[in-house]
């Protein structure tokens, strides 16, 4: 497939001057290795591109939820969600199609990242960005728009001798240097740092404990 190097310079440039702090660009071929309704074409026919944005989650508040009887929302990822609909704008002013991957399971956002050459998932199962660490939230697009495919990155050069996010872990999450989720996520619902009767954030010590970004 011809990539569109001018095409991707431009959605780059737009995507910097209106907020977002990372972009990335990843080949929908490698998502060959997860399961049909995993992988791009599941959600869009013709997929030739898997656009990954993210915000720097500067204040740990920009990560909170809110929950009550009609609503669950995450206020970065609703932030994130209005920045896709501008780049799906973008795209379609110039003849091509776009849909926004829910945050939900079914679209693996992390890896999706890491093929996209935004960074390395590290030990504590979060992407982890040269210049952002883990503090970032991501969203996902995906498009049939040849875009300037990322270099994917399949090996975290950052952790190589650091175990300072398992050292920290409040639950013990991690088994054998292994995140076992069905360790953190009880832990986490038990000790939500509630902002309000509806406001929460959950547990932030993996990411805090990571010194990469913190220069």
């Amino acid at each position: 497939m011809e990539q569109d190097e001018k095409l991707t310079r431009k959605l780059k440039r737009y995507c910097y001057k209106n907020g977002i702090d990372i972009v990335g660009f990843a080949d929908p071929g490698l998502f060959d290795r997860y399961q049909k309704y995993n992988a791009p074409e599941y959600f869009l026919e013709g997929t030739k591109t898997v656009i990954v944005i993210g915000i720097h989650l500067f204040d740990i508040n920009l990560d909170a939820w809110t929950l009550d009887s009609k609503h669950n929302w995450q206020f970065a990822d609703s932030v994130l969600e209005t920045y896709c609909s501008k780049l799906g704008n973008f795209l379609l002013k110039r003849g091509y199609i776009s849909k926004i991957i829910s945050y939900a399971p079914g679209f693996f956002l992390k890896e999706a990242a890491a093929l996209a050459g935004l960074g390395a998932i590290g030990k504590n199962n979060l992407l982890i960005t040269e210049k952002f660490g883990s503090q970032v939230r991501l969203r996902a697009l995906i498009t049939n728009a040849p875009l300037k495919y990322g270099k994917p990155i399949f090996e975290s050069t950052y952790c190589e001798n650091c175990t300072k996010c398992i050292d920290a872990c409040p639950p013990q999450a991690f088994v054998n240097g292994k995140y076992i989720k069905s360790i953190c996520r009880p832990y986490n619902l038990a000790h939500l740092t509630k902002l309000s009767d509806n406001t929460s954030i959950w547990c932030n010590v993996c990411i805090k404990a990571c010194p990469i970004g913190k220069s």
